[in-house]
């Protein structure tokens, strides 16, 4: 028997889904724990990661090896980074990290904190969506089975396409280039 009660009260919560703004990001800088702390409470209303375990110290770290997020100064991370990492999180669902890494990079040309309060507006309204189309869905099996296979499909087709505009948008490398690019991560 389905749990009807608590899949209601999930789409009731998250009908009234909000992030902090850009301004309400800790003012102060944060160093490794106080930041993944941070961002898994605001990540756990939303997002999972695939293997379901947290945003980890590790996971930052090669985020910043890889030069997805800007380094942190003095081993602390500004607004800025934190926003950044929110939004690869969030995009990571998915998307492969050099795709959500990629679309990101082609948003930020405004900086940071425009293209945070951009994610946010939309992510809250899609999120409120969501909500609403699961609370108006009626409150048996099958219609709740349609449903999710619904979204499953939705889902399935949206980054489908999200992929290819990312594909198509992204600066395309030249064979020459291609292989400087290799030469130079060989001698690392």
């Amino acid at each position: 028997m389905a749990d009807f009660e608590k899949l209601y009260k999930t789409a009731e919560e998250l009908s009234s889904f909000s992030l902090p703004d850009y301004d309400s990001l800790p003012e102060i800088e944060l160093y490794m724990d106080q930041l993944t702390g941070y961002l898994n409470k605001l990540l756990c209303k939303i997002c999972k990661s695939e293997d379901g375990t947290p945003l980890t110290p590790n996971r930052i770290n090669n985020y910043v090896k890889d030069g997805r997020i800007a380094r942190p100064v003095q081993k602390k991370y500004a607004k800025d980074q934190i926003a950044m990492l929110y939004m690869l999180c969030c995009t990571k669902q998915n998307l492969a990290l050099p795709e959500a890494s990629a679309l990101l990079s082609m948003l930020d040309e405004n900086g940071t904190e425009p293209l945070y309060g951009e994610f946010r507006s939309l992510q809250e309204e899609i999120v409120k969506n969501c909500a609403r189309e699961l609370s108006d869905t009626e409150r048996d099996e099958k219609a709740l089975r349609a449903k999710a296979l619904e979204l499953v499909l939705r889902s399935t087709a949206e980054r489908f396409i999200a992929e290819a505009i990312i594909a198509s948008l992204a600066p395309q490398e030249t064979a020459p280039e291609k292989k400087e690019k290799q030469k130079k991560e060989k001698k690392k």
